[in-house]
């Protein structure tokens, strides 16, 4: 190692206090960046390049830097998102977060030929604003930031297991196997965004049918029951019936439990379970009122209205004790304390 490149070495040592700072600080902004933006992430992240793998840069790429400031990416930040359009988002954000070196810059996924192999994710090369109240003497240190999709990491991660960093001189077999991958990941990431633009979708369609009362046909799955749930009128009313015996508030939890016992008692459309509620309101809101008058409950769980109403439909539809346990043995782990419950709702079918 020449004498630049000890004075380079000599530079980390004494600066490695000041890349530690400035990683914490970096990683806090990618997460505020992150919260933000409303794009779910995996992973924010941050690493500094320790001094082995600095030697190791300098021996193969010494005569590109001068001195330690030439080296962009001492310190590291990743973020890690599920799409391949959040990859843009959060790097839109980025851009105004931090002061982008664009020279040095690049979006990797548009810098590879159509036929070679890999995939890539967006670097930037960033400092922090000077205006932005950060500690002064951070705001002159460039590091790099990486936004990259779980897939894209994960090719990233293997790709770099092996050892291959480009193509050059690599057997033609194991060009194609590469090849053949790349294609594979980079589909993957596509069908994830149109899975959820395809939920999302169904979730607007399905939401807006049960708002304008033209649900009843919806099959009944995890999403249109949450979706009846938060915006049918008549199930909101209910619930606030049962609510109002103790005052209690309401805490929003996803029905989906409760998809298997519905289809258990056959309601297997929207209109199924508003059938229900009209029929059995009634029953049901007195079961509710014997079971909590009295509890002093602050908080009641907004499934209640549908636990009530599989209760009443039970006893409506004259199930029997121990087909009333089976349907609670679909919630309930504990066979005894099934058979506890169906005999305390067959009791109190006789109170009322």
């Amino acid at each position: 190692m020449n004498v630049k490149d000890n004075l380079i070495l000599e530079q980390y040592r004494s600066e490695k206090s000041r890349y530690e700072q400035l990683g914490k600080v970096v990683q806090k902004r990618l997460e505020d960046i992150a919260a933000e933006s409303s794009v779910s992430v995996m992973t924010v992240g941050h690493r500094l390049k320790d001094e082995k793998s600095l030697c190791g840069k300098l021996y193969r790429k010494g005569e590109k830097y001068r001195s330690l400031e030439d080296i962009t990416d001492i310190l590291g930040a990743r973020i890690v998102c599920y799409f391949y359009d959040d990859v843009d988002v959060l790097g839109k954000q980025v851009e105004k977060s931090f002061v982008v070196d664009w020279e040095n810059s690049v979006d990797k996924r548009k810098q590879m030929r159509a036929d070679s192999f890999g995939y890539l994710s967006l670097h930037y090369i960033c400092s922090l604003p000077k205006d932005a109240g950060f500690p002064q003497e951070l705001c002159d240190v460039r590091f790099e930031i990486q936004i990259r999709t779980i897939m894209q990491h994960v090719w990233s991660e293997i790709n770099h297991d092996l050892g291959y960093k480009s193509d050059f001189g690599m057997p033609r077999a194991v060009i194609r196997q590469f090849a053949r991958l790349a294609g594979m990941f980079e589909i993957i990431d596509e069908e994830f965004m149109r899975v959820r633009d395809g939920m999302n979708a169904y979730t607007s369609q399905t939401r807006k049918k049960i708002q304008d009362d033209k649900a009843q046909d919806v099959l009944m799955d995890n999403v249109s029951l949450r979706e009846y749930m938060l915006y049918n009128k008549k199930i909101r009313a209910f619930l606030e019936r049962i609510a109002g015996i103790e005052g209690s508030e309401i805490t929003e939890i996803s029905p989906e439990s409760y998809v298997p016992q519905l289809k258990w008692l056959k309601k297997n459309t929207i209109g199924d379970v508003q059938s229900m509620l009209y029929e059995n309101e009634e029953l049901a809101f007195e079961l509710a009122r014997k079971s909590l008058a009295g509890s002093e409950l602050d908080v009641v769980a907004s499934t209640v209205a549908l636990r009530f109403l599989c209760r009443a439909e039970l006893l409506s539809k004259n199930y029997t004790e121990q087909q009333a346990v089976e349907f609670i043995l679909l919630s309930v782990s504990d066979k005894k304390r099934a058979e506890r419950q169906a005999e305390m709702l067959f009791r109190q079918k006789e109170e009322l």
